[in-house]
């Protein structure tokens, strides 16, 4: 790092820090979406009547 870099202005300094994201594919938010929708019919069709009997 060279002396004169350190007298940047604060908008020269972060010139380069852009950070950027990128959007989901429809597929993978469809996988997630199908995920969650197995996950709370399963936990409401398996996990809730054994819970009855267990207490």
């Amino acid at each position: 790092m060279n002396v004169s870099d350190r007298n940047t202005t604060p908008d020269q300094d972060h010139q380069y820090h852009t950070y950027t994201t990128h959007r989901i594919p429809w597929g993978v938010r469809a996988i997630w979406i199908g995920f969650w929708i197995f996950t709370i019919a399963y936990f409401i069709i398996n996990l809730v009547p054994s819970a009855k009997h267990y207490f």
